[in-house]
């Protein structure tokens, strides 16, 4: 077989003059010349000095190559094969020793002729040394745009290229930058501003692009992913784009680098000097005049979801005023999206779950007695192996780029250290989604599982603080949905709730003044007792002989039991002098 290896990089300085269909054609045209069957390795946006381990296509192609599965190897040059001499000189002594013909545009390098490996080698040497090179150039280009007032990566908000590529003023985006230094200085804060912008319908400048957003939820640690067309304003970007000086003519090339710093004008000026000055000056005064913070600590934070718009619902509690509610973030700045759900009373629902948890006798004895659930262990472990499989590739590309960093010819790269940053909060990211998942599957594996979930219940004191209560609760808890229900100037809230590690659940429901939490029914989705499983075996086999379905026993190995829902006939009842309440505020520094 041929195998015809096409490679295009991500840098526009390397291999632009050949695209990957160019590539293709010609190894097409020495196939049909050699009379040999063929196959492409194409690596698009791969750069040539990345070792063979962090080229898929070429990786996949060396592997067939050490196994003699390919007899010829087609790249219209050398460059495409490598821009590293350690890859050429692995590349090449395989080729001699599994007698693989090369192919450079077609001609056939004999690798077994000492002044062919002469010229190829410096070759190599050239490869390697035009990669840094262009590293260089491309630094010095993008530093010598800024000099001149071109434009360089993404925009600030509020600007536009034109035809020169120069900065120009994006008014329909520039009147908005405008506003946010007015109301600044009339004293409006930040937060506020963005609650504005997002009631006014302002869009952002992350409206007009495609694709998705990966973070972490600060509650729940799992990987949340939204559109990019739906991100919203929020504080800390207006106060980014109030603290940027580009605003006033004035663009920070290299900030980071304190030696390699450098202030230059540009001629689009959206904010005067002057008044950019006073509104940062303001900006600071303000932050000083704060003051303290308020913090409080949310018992169920991270676990409670809302049945109308899936956002999460979280607790709000002031010092000042008479917002004391779990409440959906779809009814909070800066979202207001959900017109269906309803706050509860904080200290009320806190108290009844605590209370559900701890006193119920019954869903103590309901968990100890609940089935293992086999399934979700197998896919807990799969999309464990999944991320570790992720996360050591991740690793890899760190160490490349660190040891790229580390030369002195490229230690000053910006976009080297873009993408050494980049790698480095995808590994993070990872890392905590493993130690996350880890965890996980010891829970949903553990052969004791009945007995840990009996030791959590029962590790419940009225003595102990607030975190230790938090830690049981979220360890027997996955997750909450809450629907309300309004009639005439009353409502209900459902309740469904999900223990952690099973896939019981129960569901509740109460009133708006949440004063008594009535039990409705359990959900099991597997029979518990052996005898009862076999019973339902046995009806399962006579009803299908009975509908003429030729089955026997051995057919329903895997048949768990019929789901079953029993009805609940319990009440939390609370009384005003138990409801339990935490300290009230933990104040800190701003």
């Amino acid at each position: 077989m041929l195998a015809i290896y096409c490679r295009t990089s991500k840098s526009k300085e390397e291999g632009t003059d050949y695209s990957i269909e160019t590539q293709q054609k010609g190894g097409i045209a020495l196939a049909e010349q050699l009379g040999m069957p063929y196959d492409f390795f194409i690596d698009e946006g791969v750069s040539g000095t990345l070792p063979i381990d962090e080229r898929p296509a070429f990786s996949e192609l060396m592997s067939l190559l050490k196994q003699g599965k390919i007899k010829a190897i087609y790249s219209i040059d050398q460059s495409r094969i490598e821009r590293a001499t350690e890859v050429w000189s692995i590349f090449s002594a395989e080729c001699i020793l599994k007698k693989c013909k090369y192919y450079p545009n077609g001609i056939e390098l004999d690798l077994n002729n000492e002044e062919n490996m002469l010229n190829a080698n410096l070759m190599s040497l050239f490869n390697s040394y035009y990669a840094k090179l262009t590293s260089r150039k491309v630094k010095l280009a993008n530093k010598q745009k800024v000099k001149i007032g071109k434009t360089h990566g993404l925009k600030p908000y509020g600007f536009k290229r034109d035809s020169n590529n120069n900065y120009e003023i994006f008014e329909e985006e520039a009147k908005h930058v405008r506003t946010m230094f007015k109301l600044s200085l009339e004293g409006m804060g930040v937060y506020l501003i963005a609650k504005e912008f997002n009631e006014l319908k302002i869009p952002t400048k992350f409206n007009n692009f495609k694709g998705t957003i990966k973070r972490i939820d600060k509650y729940t640690k799992q990987e949340v992913v939204f559109k990019k067309s739906d991100v919203m304003w929020r504080g800390n970007v207006i106060h980014d784009i109030i603290r940027n000086p580009i605003y006033k003519g004035l663009r920070i090339w290299n900030k980071a680098n304190l030696d390699e710093r450098a202030e230059y004008k540009i001629d689009a000026v959206i904010i005067e000097p002057e008044l950019w000055d006073k509104v940062n000056q303001n900006l600071e005064n303000n932050k000083k005049n704060v003051g303290k913070k308020e913090t409080y600590k949310y018992l169920l934070n991270g676990l409670i979801y809302c049945s109308h718009c899936g956002n999460q619902i979280i607790g709000k509690k002031r010092m000042r005023g008479r917002e004391n509610t779990y409440k959906c973030k779809g009814k909070r700045p800066p979202n207001y999206g959900c017109t269906e759900n309803r706050g509860i009373y904080l200290p009320r629902f806190e108290t009844f779950i605590i209370k559900h948890l701890f006193e119920s006798k019954d869903l103590k004895r309901l968990l100890v007695e609940a089935p293992r659930n086999n399934s979700e262990t197998d896919n807990v472990r799969a999309m464990l192996n999944s991320k570790k499989d992720e996360f050591n590739k991740i690793e890899k590309q760190v160490a490349k780029l660190y040891k790229l960093l580390k030369d002195p010819d490229l230690e000053d790269d910006d976009s080297l250290k873009s993408d050494y940053l980049d790698y480095k909060k995808k590994s993070k990211f990872l890392k905590e989604n493993i130690d996350n998942l880890s965890l996980k599957l010891l829970e949903v594996e553990n052969d004791l599982r009945s007995k840990r979930t009996k030791s959590l219940i029962e590790s419940y004191t009225s003595e102990i603080g607030f975190d230790e209560i938090k830690r049981l609760i979220h360890s027997l808890i996955e997750r909450i949905d809450i629907q309300h229900t309004k009639f005439n100037k009353s409502g209900i809230h459902t309740l469904i709730i999900k223990y952690k590690n099973f896939e019981d659940q129960s569901t509740f429901v109460t009133n708006w003044q949440s004063k008594e939490w009535k039990w409705i029914n359990y959900y099991k989705p597997y029979t518990e007792d052996e005898q009862e499983l076999q019973d339902e075996k046995d009806l399962v086999l006579y009803l299908l002989e009975r509908a003429g379905v030729d089955t026997s026993s051995e057919d329903l190995s895997g048949f768990k039991g019929f789901e079953s829902i029993s009805s609940k006939h319990e009440s939390i009842v609370l009384n005003p002098d138990e409801l339990i309440i935490f300290e009230d505020f933990e104040v800190i520094p701003y």
